[in-house]
């Protein structure tokens, strides 16, 4: 699997690029918690439109979501795919983004996180998902 390096936070967190993913199989998931020791947060962009968000922790299971419902229901429906099959409610979501943050050592802002993920994207999904790194509790 062939990564890059794109950003180094302020806040000790690094942003990877890895190419040709469309997301992270569980074992991965379960490996890269085990390597880092720290919780693993993974967002595959689809073209710029909206976004899928696995999450893991040591003590919790890999959660999915998403950024722009709207934009990915699109994507789903043209495969024949429902979006309840694949990705929690905005609610649900935020609840397991919390236990993540925490779990990462962060202060995550629970109402926005569940806002964040209830927004359309506008115009790229890759600004809110900064947001959502905000409302987690990381520093931007």
């Amino acid at each position: 699997m062939g990564m890059e390096l794109l950003q180094e936070r302020a806040d000790d967190w690094r942003l990877w690029s890895v190419e040709g993913q469309t997301s992270l199989d569980e074992e991965t998931l379960i490996e890269l918690v085990d390597v880092t020791g720290q919780p693993v947060l993974a967002a595959f962009v689809m073209d710029s439109d909206c976004l899928v968000l696995e999450g893991r922790t040591r003590e919790q299971e890999t959660w999915r979501a998403c950024l722009d419902r709207a934009a990915i229901s699109a994507y789903m429906t043209e495969g024949g795919q429902s979006l309840d099959d694949w990705f929690l409610g905005a609610e649900e979501a935020a609840e397991h983004a919390v236990v993540w943050a925490r779990a990462a050592g962060l202060t995550p802002v629970p109402k926005t996180i569940a806002d964040v993920l209830s927004k359309r994207s506008d115009p790229f999904v890759e600004d809110l998902f900064q947001e959502f790194l905000g409302a987690l509790g990381m520093e931007l």
